[in-house]
């Protein structure tokens, strides 16, 4: 699950996000949406494997809520983190900046290029393990 709340890239991560077959989250996020998932969005909801931040701030320069749900749920979070926000509560933090259109770019390139490669490399495995 992509996350970002920069109205001027929810274009590029929801484009990203769909490319690779994935989710993305650009509007507010509302507290507990993780931590309460079996309320709010009923039974055999299945909560996501990972959380890429490709910004770890809202638009209000607080961290974004996500991150203190996904670590409340042990889901591990990548993250962009700039100079401007505390990378504790992010898995695998990525320290760059998340203010240029450039970086963005790049960013979202870079994940939909792993993404797109990891789902290859598992149809594989799963191609090969058929065959024994």
């Amino acid at each position: 699950l992509s996350a970002s709340r920069k109205r001027q890239f929810c274009h590029l991560v929801e484009s990203t996000a769909r490319e690779c077959g994935e989710y993305a989250h650009t509007r507010y996020w509302q507290g507990g949406l993780l931590t309460n998932a079996h309320i709010q969005l009923g039974a055999g909801v299945r909560l996501p494997d990972l959380l890429v931040f490709l910004s770890s701030l809202n638009n209000v320069f607080e961290p974004h809520v996500a991150i203190r749900d996904a670590a409340k749920m042990n889901i591990p979070t990548v993250g962009v983190v700039d100079t401007n926000c505390n990378p504790c509560l992010i898995t695998y933090p990525i320290p760059g900046n998340d203010d240029s259109p450039t970086a963005m770019e790049l960013y979202c390139k870079l994940f939909r290029m792993t993404i797109i490669r990891a789902k290859d490399m598992r149809r594989q495995t799963e191609v090969f393990q058929e065959l024994r």
